[in-house]
């Protein structure tokens, strides 16, 4: 990022002088004290250079094509004391047709932002604060160079509808940090901005950010409706008051992130309802009520996902080709901190370094060198195959690493040791084209170059003689997978009296063919799993079945090339012991009912027996002793429901068996009788038909008064309900009562009325409408 920035630099530095530089000072000896005065007396390419000071005025560019900056941009102290402030409208206008040479750098803008309209100018190395609109707001299709800025504490975005790009700048506590930008929005620290969140409505590319610590009402508080490819960002501790704490409804592919730690109150802790592309992602630590990783349908593959709240995935997410479900082993988590209370209103994000831990060097970035840690994360080469890897350093897994950083000069190194260093090309051999890169950087001291092979900071003649000993040297000759001897990731365990399951550690392929595995009873070695081949992203795993039960067995594992065949060796070997044969049904027995059957419509009825334990798990059988076509098979939920019933009476009972060989069944639960049977008579009939009566005195006082039959149930109480066919404001409502008497209102207007019968068990059942009836 700081190359990128000072290389922009550079360029915007890059333009013809007229001249002396023009001089402002306010308060000293210069050939201008104001900067506006400098600037309409300005002509194209000049370059205004403003003493520090404070400078209450407008500035207008209108329309020149100067340069107008701080004594010195990058120090900190000249920029502080070199402010422009306003108390009306914007501080900067460009708004006559400017372009990139129209450039304000290096100054501290207060009061309100910049305002570009249709214009392209370059904005760089300022500090914007306190602004009472946007930091920076674009319209009429503006596309300003926003490069290096620090734009903080905005009362509304920090920079708002600008399309051009947006590069290195931080963009801090504003009330929200980006929105509607249509241009690419590479490597700028979006962190801690309220209210609205960090980005939204922004359709360019967004890349190599940091969007940490952000927070929204709503929904995505990271990023909100982003429509350009989202990749190689930290997407960390945001918050969201609904959906999407890391990312929602983005549209476009998100891959290679590393999206941690972020919180949702509802749907999708790290992203929520983006549909395309999610790839080569690391998504853990992330917080919601459901779906704490992936909440709604997306192509999801290649990802790693660890300990998010909620579960991995939901709302229609899946597991796809390569998903893993690992712990990332970073170089330090994120977390959050609770400030000393249970209230999580009050708790703030420490953020963490999201390099993954390895054995052969991970970057880093405080110190600025490669450290060597004592594990290795199973995220590196563990990304899409059809992802890009070359600009990774050797050693290399020719795979890319999962996360922001895979892909990147800054991924962790791989254990595998596939081509070699000098390969600059990846051609499989160090020939002439390695050569002519190697002296493109020549004497470069800079850190995190492919050239520089020794990781010293600089290229010269060790890197040189490295190079030199490979020369037309083709592949070294393939080591067997790693790692070697093999491990196991699971040892050998009982899954039950007749059967042992094992997992192999994940190997890492030294030819890039990928691995095969082969699993061997040590002391019956005809008993083996042969050479297995798993799918990316599947553990390696067997299990020997019909064994005998109280006995003790010792297995151990290897693997190999698929290309060249070559093995490890095997691992240390483990014994297992087979439990003794069960004979004992599941508890409790007899099975109890949690939820006794019921009738949940007048055809349907649903039940819930008891959550049954047993070491080899456990099925369950709903039967049906009324009507035995209703009874269900064994199943392996406690829950069952039953429609499309006749009318009648049913009576069900429940009983559960264990998954042994045995299948050892327990006895039946207590017998309950469930009513689906309406009151009768069915359909309802009349005792006293629909009579017109006089209610009240007056001609506004008649109404209609009529008596059910009484209706009789085995079961319980009954209910009627009066209706009127030609007005429903004169419905009774279910009551216990079969009388029912209404104010219709003038006489003589013919209401027709029909009753119904119910009784009041759980199902409802209702007997049929009776004939409709004329009250008069």
């Amino acid at each position: 990022m700081e190359k990128l920035i000072a290389t922009l630099t550079v360029l915007l530095l890059v333009v013809p002088c007229l001249g002396e530089p023009i001089t402002v000072d306010d308060d000293g000896p210069a050939d201008f004290q104001s900067i506006q005065a400098a600037l309409d007396s300005s002509r194209r390419g000049d370059v205004i250079i403003v003493k520090p000071g404070t400078y209450a005025e407008q500035i207008v560019f209108n329309g020149r094509a100067v340069t107008v900056r701080s004594e010195d941009p990058d120090d900190p102290a000249i920029v502080q004391t070199t402010v422009i402030t306003h108390d009306a409208d914007f501080t900067v206008l460009f708004k006559w047709r400017e372009g990139p040479d129209s450039t304000l750098e290096g100054f501290t803008l207060t009061g309100h932002g910049v305002l570009c309209s249709g214009t392209s100018p370059t904005i760089s190395r300022n500090v914007i604060r306190n602004a009472r609109g946007p930091g920076i707001e674009g319209e009429n299709g503006a596309t300003p160079t926003i490069v290096g800025n620090t734009i903080l504490s905005s009362e509304q975005e920090g920079i708002y509808s600008c399309d051009g790009p947006i590069v290195g700048n931080t963009i801090s506590q504003n009330v929200a940090g980006l929105a509607f930008c249509g241009g690419p929005i590479r490597d700028n620290v979006i962190v801690d901005n309220g209210d609205a969140g960090g980005l939204y409505f922004c359709d360019g590319e967004i890349a190599g950010n940091v969007i940490v610590g952000n927070s929204v009402r709503t929904d995505g508080a990271g990023l909100y409706g982003c429509d350009g490819a989202i990749h190689h960002n930290i997407i960390a501790g945001n918050w969201a008051g609904r959906d999407g704490g890391g990312l929602h409804e983005c549209t476009t592919a998100v891959y290679s992130n590393t999206i941690v730690g972020n919180r949702a109150v509802d749907f999708g802790g790290g992203i929520s309802q983006c549909p395309s592309t999610v790839r080569d992602n690391i998504i853990a630590f992330n917080e919601a009520a459901t779906g704490g990783g992936i909440y709604g349908t997306c192509s999801n593959t290649y990802n790693a996902y660890w300990s998010n709240t909620g579960g991995d995935l939901a709302g229609g997410a899946s597991s796809g080709v390569g998903d893993i479900v690992v712990s990332p082993h970073f170089a330090a988590d994120g977390y959050w901190d609770d400030n000393g209370t249970d209230d999580t209103d009050d708790d703030s994000w420490v953020n963490g370094d999201y390099h993954l831990k390895s054995n052969r060097g991970r970057w880093h970035p405080q110190s600025r060198r490669w450290v060597v840690d004592a594990t290795t994360s199973q995220c590196i080469d563990a990304g899409s195959t059809r992802s890009d890897w070359s600009a990774e350093f050797w050693p290399h897994g020719q795979r890319i690493n999962m996360g922001a950083y895979g892909g990147t000069p800054q991924a962790s190194l791989s254990p595998a040791d596939l081509g070699h260093r000098a390969d600059l090309d990846h051609d499989g051999h160090v020939g002439p084209s390695d050569l002519q890169q190697l002296g493109q950087a020549w004497a470069v001291e800079q850190d995190l170059l492919a050239e520089d092979f020794n990781r010293n900071g600089v290229v010269d003649l060790n890197d040189f003689a490295i190079l030199a000993a490979s020369w037309r040297i083709g592949p070294p000759p393939a080591n067997p997978p790693l790692p070697n001897p093999m491990t196991w990731a699971i040892k050998p365990f009982a899954t039950g009296p007749y059967s042992v399951a094992m997992v192999a550690t994940t190997a890492t392929s030294t030819d890039g063919s990928g691995v095969e595995y082969f699993f061997e009873d040590y002391f019956n070695p005809q008993f083996n799993s042969g050479w297995l081949s798993f799918s990316p992203g599947q553990e390696p795993r067997w299990e020997e079945t019909d064994l005998e039960p109280e006995t003790t067995y010792w297995y151990r594992v290897k693997a190999r090339n698929k290309g060249n065949l070559r093995e490890t060796q095997w691992s240390q070997r483990f014994p297992v012991e087979t439990p003794r044969e069960d004979f004992t049904p599941p508890s409790p027995n007899p099975l109890t009912w949690e939820s006794e059957p019921y009738g949940v419509s007048s055809n349907a009825i649903r039940m819930v027996a008891t959550t049954a334990t047993d070491e080899n798990g456990v099925q369950y059988q709903f039967e049906c002793t009324s009507h035995p076509a209703y009874s269900s098979s064994w199943q392996d939920s406690p829950i069952y429901e039953v429609t499309s019933l006749p009318k009648g009476h049913y009576t069900f009972r429940a009983r559960a068996r264990d998954q042994s060989r045995r299948q050892n069944v327990g006895a039946f639960s207590v017998d309950v009788k469930v009513d689906l049977q309406p009151p009768t008579p069915d359909p309802m009939q009349w005792e006293s038909p629909p009579q017109e009566i006089q209610i009240n005195p007056g001609s506004f006082g008649y109404g209609a008064m009529m008596i059910a039959v009484e209706a009789e149930d085995d079961s319980a109480d009954v209910e009627y309900f009066f209706q009127c066919t030609t007005n429903s404001g004169f419905n009774s409502g279910w009551q216990s009562s079969r009388e029912y008497t209404v104010l219709l209102g003038r006489r003589a207007q013919y209401h027709r009325f029909r009753v119904k019968a119910r009784d009041t068990s759980s199902s409802h059942n209702e007997t049929r409408y009776s004939a409709e009836v004329v009250a008069e």
